[in-house]
This record gives C-alpha cells, sequence and structure tokens, in this order.
C-alpha cells in the first residue's frame, strides 16, 4: 500500500511526541499503521523486530532503539515489547514456520502491533510517522464508546498490577521479615505457575541483572501471573498468613498453570 502524504503543522504533531496521555489514548488504534504502510511481518508471528520496525518507518535500527530506551516504562506498562532471551527466545523461534530464521541470535527486542504505533507517536525523523500521526490526529476519530473501554482496561491493568503491593502493605501482618514480603510472594506466584522461583526464572530467560522478568513473559504468561497475583491478594485481605496462602495456592495449582 502506497505511503499516504502528511500535511499536519508542527504543533498539531507535537501534540502526540510530547503527550503520553494523548499517545495512550490513541494507541488502540493500531489498524492506522495498514493505512499508511504495509507493515513487515514475520511467518507464524504477529510481532516484529527492532530491525523491521526500523523499515517500516524507514530510519536506522539506532533510532528505533533510542526511542525505545527513552520510553521503556511507557512500552513496558502495556506489554508493547518484549525481550526475549533462553526460553522465551526459544519458544518464539519455534513458533515460526521459517526454523532459519534468527539461526545464532541469543536476544531479541520484539514489538507488537501497539508497540509500533507507540512508536509512530515518538519518532520525529520520519516522514512514516508524520503520516501516522496524520492520520491519528486529522482522520482517526475513536468513539466514545472505543475510548471509554480502551481507558477502563487501561486502568485496570495499573490496579491489577499494584493489587498484591498495595494489600501487603496495608493487610499482611504475618511473620515474613519486613521489607521482603513482596519478594516472597512473587517467588510463591513463580513457584505456583511455573514451579521455579524468580531466581530460576531469570536464569531460564538467560536475563542479567536488573532486567526485568515480566518483559520476557508471553501475554498469557503474564494473565497467569497477575491471577496468582490477584488471589494472593484476596487472601491477604481475608487475613491468612503466608503458609496458609502458600497452602491455598498448592491445593490449587492445576487451576494457575
Amino acid at each position: 500500500m502506497a505511503q499516504i502524504e502528511a500535511n499536519i503543522n508542527d504543533s498539531n504533531e507535537m501534540v502526540l511526541i510530547e503527550s503520553r496521555t494523548l499517545r495512550d489514548e490513541h494507541v488502540f488504534k493500531e489498524e492506522v499503521l495498514l493505512k499508511v504502510k504495509a507493515i513487515p511481518e514475520l511467518p507464524g508471528s504477529i510481532e516484529i523486530t527492532t530491525d523491521m520496525a526500523a523499515a517500516y518507518y524507514d530510519v536506522p535500527t539506532a533510532t528505533i532503539r533510542t526511542a525505545l530506551g527513552r520510553n521503556r516504562e511507557e512500552f513496558n506498562e502495556y506489554g508493547e515489547v518484549r525481550v526475549l532471551k533462553g526460553a522465551s527466545l526459544k519458544q518464539f523461534k519455534s513458533e515460526l514456520q521459517d526454523e532459519s530464521l534468527f539461526k545464532g541470535v541469543n536476544s531479541l527486542t520484539v514489538f507488537n502491533r501497539r508497540g509500533l504505533l507507540r512508536l509512530g507517536m515518538l519518532l520525529t525523523d520520519s516522514e512514516v510517522a508524520k503520516s501516522v500521526r496524520h492520520y491519528l490526529l486529522n482522520v482517526e476519530q475513536g468513539s466514545p464508546k472505543e475510548l471509554a473501554i480502551w481507558a477502563a482496561q487501561r486502568e485496570m491493568t495499573r490496579i491489577e498490577r499494584r493489587q498484591l503491593t498495595d494489600s501487603i502493605k496495608e493487610f499482611y501482618q504475618g511473620t515474613l521479615k519486613k521489607g521482603y514480603e513482596y519478594s516472597t510472594f512473587t517467588n510463591l506466584v513463580y513457584k505456583t505457575i511455573f514451579d521455579k522461583n524468580a531466581t530460576q526464572m531469570k536464569e531460564l530467560y538467560e536475563l542479567e541483572k536488573g532486567e526485568s522478568l515480566r518483559d520476557s513473559l508471553t501475554t498469557e504468561d503474564l494473565k497467569k501471573v497477575v491471577n496468582v497475583e490477584k488471589t494472593i491478594a484476596v487472601l491477604i485481605q481475608l487475613d491468612k498468613d503466608y503458609q496458609e496462602i502458600k497452602v491455598e495456592l498448592e491445593k490449587s495449582k492445576e487451576k494457575f498453570q
């Protein structure tokens, strides 16, 4: 599909570049990407690599890496980018229809469609990104219902991610050493789902110190993690101590895996 011409003024363009709130409100409109330009595809995957994102926006790969590095938390918050190493990379390669792809590669960063769209709202030196912003600001108008659904989903994600932390802080009265409760419960989450603690999971995914384990998990595995965290949060609020919660989760292990 031919790239459309974008004629937007600087002030319009800067709205999306400077405001994360507005980017969050527009990022559910990933269908805009195909209206601007054909998206590179991997056989058997809807995610694309950093090089493919650079090809879409017609910029150097280093430009994509810089945009990601400066806004990493923003991409991470809604699972729009994954860093694949170890087990996650092996699984990703096995799902591709072409086994020769990424042979010898030990680490791979991949974006989903919303991550690719978010890039388009951040890149300042890409004509394709300007076209994407033009569509978002001047052509595509989301319905109030669509905007409401996206806002609700976004807020629910934020609530779910802090639910365990807040419950530990406000309701937990157990015997675990203060300051280590969260890491102990986090290990319980991973043991329940994957039969491994957080350290073993990081080793499995070949992550360096400081790299986030959540960033390497698939969407389905993240849903499992959130499900167990929510369950623990409820049990804490019911005044259960750590051992009681551990026994409860062990009894229901198959349900969470």
